[in-house]
């Protein structure tokens, strides 16, 4: 089958052959993935940045948002069958460490997680744990269907963030600062604010009606949002860059006793000037990763169901699968906003 997979430790991806999966084993399903986003981990790993390089296992399919169909079903999986659609939580917990059993299994000791540590879902087909999967409802479409994992993202840290009535500053106008600027805004936050440089990606803000944004490389950007946000500054700070010296500036912007969601991942050590910048100004910092299993994807599915429009605004490229480096070279510009792969335009299997 065709995948597309990390064969190399060097920057790149590259298209790959494997054999199609065994028989599922016990407790596991199959599934014909019909289409998968790419990731900002997956950018990480087609970099080969400090992060990735450091956790990756070469050869590795990559990939872990998606959606598709069960095609073959394991022994003692109960509550599926076959020709279903499904989405599923990449990240598989072991479901006996202290936090998984304490209701925490998104931090879980043990998390293997697709796409990263075992083959993932940029493939024709992929094997999943059944009590990983996710039915996706049919008024649901397949590239918003592909896509529950990153917006899971947002969704977790703007709830973890309580935005509710607080004006929000999202530093990074990718596609996870974007969803989470859409979720904050029907949350009822005061006023949401996106600080994104790249020209392509702001439009993409302005398109979702946002109270703000800005471009944090010019110089009326600090004052903009502090007229916003009578003087004060912004009560939540959700980052998503990676990006240290954004973070810097946003602590440095926050408003006293401001909440800063931490989710992008930085390429490398950040430093930070803890005593001024968090400890003198009351900040609290949160770090957020994955999604609570399965708090978070219900509020994915219901927000999914309520705000089409918003998910179809963020989604700007569906592509063949077999154009991925496309996909990639589009992240490297920045001339996107989320990049969708369609699997089912493999050529052999259109002619099966």
């Amino acid at each position: 089958m065709f995948t597309i997979a990390k064969t190399e430790a060097t920057r790149g991806i590259w298209s790959s052959t494997r054999n199609m999966p065994d028989a599922p084993g016990r407790g596991m399903v199959t599934v014909d993935v019909i289409a998968a986003g790419i990731c900002g981990t997956d950018y990480h790993i087609y970099n080969w940045d400090a992060w990735s390089s450091g956790r990756i296992k070469t050869p590795m399919v990559i990939g872990h948002e998606f959606v598709g169909i069960i095609s073959a079903i394991g022994e003692d999986v109960t509550g599926y069958h076959v020709g279903e659609r499904v989405s599923a939580e990449c990240h598989i917990a072991c479901g006996e460490c202290h936090f998984c059993r304490t209701g925490n299994a998104h931090i879980c000791e043990n998390t293997s997680i697709i796409g990263v540590d075992r083959p993932g879902a940029f493939a024709e087909q992929v094997e999943i744990p059944a009590s990983n999967l996710w039915k996706v409802p049919d008024a649901i479409p397949d590239t918003h269907a592909a896509v529950f994992d990153p917006v899971g993202n947002a969704m977790h840290m703007v709830s973890t963030a309580k935005v509710t009535a607080k004006h929000v500053l999202i530093v990074g106008g990718g596609p996870i600062g974007l969803f989470a600027a859409a979720i904050a805004k029907a949350h009822g936050a005061r006023s949401v604010t996106v600080q994104e440089p790249n020209q392509a990606r702001a439009a993409i803000a302005h398109s979702l009606d946002l109270d703000l944004v800005v471009n944090p490389l010019l110089p009326d950007s600090t004052s903009k949002i502090l007229d916003l946000t009578d003087g004060h500054g912004p009560e939540v700070v959700l980052e998503v860059s990676g990006n240290g010296r954004a973070l810097n500036e946003a602590l440095a912007i926050a408003a006293p006793g401001a909440t800063v969601a931490l989710l992008g991942i930085p390429g490398g050590p950040v430093e930070l000037d803890l005593g001024a910048k968090v400890v003198m100004k009351g900040i609290s910092l949160l770090g957020v990763t994955g999604r609570r299993m399965y708090e978070t994807w219900y509020q994915v599915e219901a927000f999914m169901l309520k705000n089409p429009d918003l998910i179809d605004k963020v989604i700007t490229h569906v592509l063949p699968a077999t154009e991925f480096e496309r996909g990639f070279e589009l992240m490297d510009e920045g001339a996107c906003g989320k990049i969708v792969l369609d699997f089912q335009q493999i050529e052999h299997r259109l002619s099966a």
